[in-house]
């Protein structure tokens, strides 16, 4: 069970650098390495369906108890297989969407290396893997995101969007820290501390999984990110990236109980009717379908605050195969117009009817159509909300608004135009299989509810008389929205197409502040600190040719002249030495010398001259006594 564990992810990474290695091979290279990638992942969810567990973990800190690695239960074997399920599709998918790129190679690649760090993250066995794999999800994403070179809209919206998934991402940094302070473990089933530190710890975790699911106000970077491919949005939009913050709150879900979990509750209640109405004033395709993923995703916090990780996951895996076939068959309308904008593709689905087949059964359970998957899984939603009035009003507005966006690109597509299009060829089977795929699973999915709850041993999902009929009224209500629309004020539209201003709130309080402050800096750089040290180096080049001078002229001379002085003082004592020392002892030895010859004479043996001196001697000592006497 280990060995599939890391085959999973191991899979699609292979796949990912043989696809660069031999880029001509890179069409069959993918749609093996994608196929072979479900493989392990199904055996895992078969696993799971027996009630069979598994962990596989290296060590990699032993004192801290730190260990990476993968772990199989319920609740990672569902989200595997519908990353698995999804990118397979969407890579089939992408082999037909870049057929005629040069650069094709490289974003199939890319998406393969993101569905192997996608597996990573669902699979991870604690905290830490997931920060490893949720780090790289990031990253990766922007990657593709970035891909077009072609549009410069594409940089901008990979910056924003990594940027504001890294700025949420801090919450879950603290959020990990916390909770390894308090427990001293960093597993998914750790206590959760009492009082403030549990409640910062669920905090953290909310506002981690608003920035990857892009919950209001972090919601404007999927826009952006829809300057990307087509195949990395479907992949982004459905089961990977924004799916990551869905998956966060299911797993810690007994980490956020309290106010954290109601605070996800009203954020995600908040986030679909905001979804709803931004994507119903946009007037490209594929923003329409981003909006709807922000309404989705909302509906998804919802569903985990009011009803636990089932009812989430159940509507994820839904929204995962609808709204990858709405986003794969806007592909196909793209690669026939060469647009996406919703001026440019009228009668586009009357020109290729089986993508437009494909985007109405996508667009049909999105919008909650019984009998549909989409309408069991948000049904469930709404049962569960039915406790929280202002959930439950939210989930229906957003359930009516949903008919209403889907159903406005959908009367577009299949409007009659004067002169039809002419179809893409190249790479349309493989475009059609992998769309068809979906939705094909987007007609059986309905059936996968109960044993969803089997596999995470969770109630069954809730369901209601009045749920159902509020959610077949809000149905009603946003299809007569569209087929007789009511006339709203233009500039409630414009905000709405704006993003109801949280782009322009966000550029008065985040970005226009961070530049200004930016701006600050440079200028307290260029005119404080560059001055500073460009007078403190002015002073330093002073000082030192002021220091060479003085030892040129003051410090060499004083120098010089201690050693012509020292020069002089050991000339005079040589001098001293010569004339007075040694012409002292010399004389000294000369007098001795005298005086020993004399002293000779002393005794030279001749009688008469010791007379005489006798003689001499006395009369000596006489005269001597007598001065004495006198004086």
């Amino acid at each position: 069970m280990a060995a599939l564990l890391w085959l999973t992810a191991a899979v699609p990474l292979l796949a990912a650098v043989l696809v660069r290695l031999l880029p001509r091979t890179a069409a069959p290279l993918t749609i093996g390495g994608a196929v072979l990638a479900a493989v392990p992942a199904w055996a895992l969810l078969a696993a799971a369906a027996g009630d069979e567990t598994a962990r596989s973990a290296l060590s990699w800190l032993p004192a801290a108890g730190f260990d990476v690695g993968l772990r199989l239960d319920g609740l990672s074997a569902v989200m595997s297989a519908t990353v698995a399920t999804v990118g397979a599709a969407v890579l089939v998918y992408a082999t037909g969407y870049f057929a005629d790129d040069e650069r094709g190679p490289s974003a199939l690649a890319g998406l393969l290396a993101f569905l192997a760090a996608m597996q990573g993250l669902v699979l991870a066995e604690g905290f830490l893997t997931l920060l490893i794999f949720w780090e790289l999800v990031g990253a990766l994403s922007a990657r593709l995101i970035a891909f077009n070179r072609d549009d410069a809209g594409a940089p901008a919206g990979a910056v924003r969007a990594f940027l504001t998934t890294r700025t949420a991402d801090v919450g879950l940094y603290l959020a990990v820290l916390a909770l390894f302070a308090a427990t001293g473990s960093l597993a998914f089933d750790a206590e959760r501390p009492d009082g403030s530190l549990g409640a910062f710890i669920g905090l953290g975790l909310v506002l981690a999984a608003m920035g990857k699911s892009a919950q209001a106000p972090l919601q404007t970077w999927l826009t952006g990110a829809m300057a990307g491919p087509t195949p990395v949005s479907a992949l982004l939009h459905s089961a990977t990236m924004v799916a990551a913050g869905v998956y966060l709150l299911a797993r810690s879900h007994e980490l956020l109980a309290g106010w954290p979990l109601e605070l996800a509750g009203w954020v995600g209640a908040l986030t679909a009717v905001v979804g709803a109405a931004v994507a119903l004033a946009q007037d490209d395709l594929k923003r329409v379908l981003a909006g709807s993923t922000t309404s989705q995703l909302g509906l998804m916090f919802v569903g985990v605050a009011a009803g636990g990780p089932a009812v989430a996951l159940f509507h994820l895996v839904v929204h995962a195969a609808g709204k990858a076939t709405l986003f794969l068959a806007a592909g196909l309308f793209q690669h026939n117009r060469h647009t996406t904008a919703l001026h440019g593709l009228v009668g586009a689905g009357r020109d290729d009817r089986r993508a437009f087949a494909l985007f109405a059964l996508g667009a049909l359970s999105i919008a909650a159509v019984p009998p549909l998957a989409g309408f069991w899984s948000k049904d469930a939603i709404a049962a569960a909300a039915e406790e929280h009035p202002a959930w439950f009003a939210c989930v229906l507005l957003s359930a009516a608004g949903s008919a209403a966006y889907l159903l406005r690109p959908a009367l577009v597509l299949w409007r009659e135009e004067a002169e039809p299009g002419q179809l893409a060829r190249t790479g349309r089977t493989s475009m059609l299989g992998g769309a068809g795929a979906l939705a094909v699973a987007s007609l059986l999915l309905a059936l996968v509810g109960a044993p969803l709850t089997t596999l995470l041993d969770s109630e069954p999902l809730p369901s209601s008389l009045l749920s159902i009929g509020l959610s077949l009224l809000a149905l009603a209500v946003g299809v007569a929205a569209v087929l007789r629309p009511p006339r709203l004020p233009a500039a409630l539209v414009r905000a709405a197409r704006d993003q109801l201003g949280v782009d322009a709130a966000l550029r008065a309080l985040v970005q226009r502040p961070t530049l200004a402050t930016g701006s600050g800096l440079d200028l307290a750089d260029r005119h404080g600190v560059d001055v500073l040290v460009h007078g403190i180096a002015r002073t330093v080049r002073r000082a030192s040719r002021g220091l060479a001078v003085a030892d040129g002229r003051v410090l060499d001379g004083a120098v010089d002249g201690v050693g012509r002085t020292t020069l002089s003082v050991a000339a005079s004592q040589r001098w001293v030495e010569e004339r007075g020392v040694d012409a002292a002892v010399d004389g000294i030895a000369r007098l001795v010398g005298a005086g020993g010859r004399q002293s000779r004479r002393l005794q030279s043996g001749r009688l008469h001259e010791y007379l005489r001196d006798t003689v001499v001697g006395a009369c000596a000592i006489g005269v001597l006594v007598a001065l004495a006497a006198l004086l």
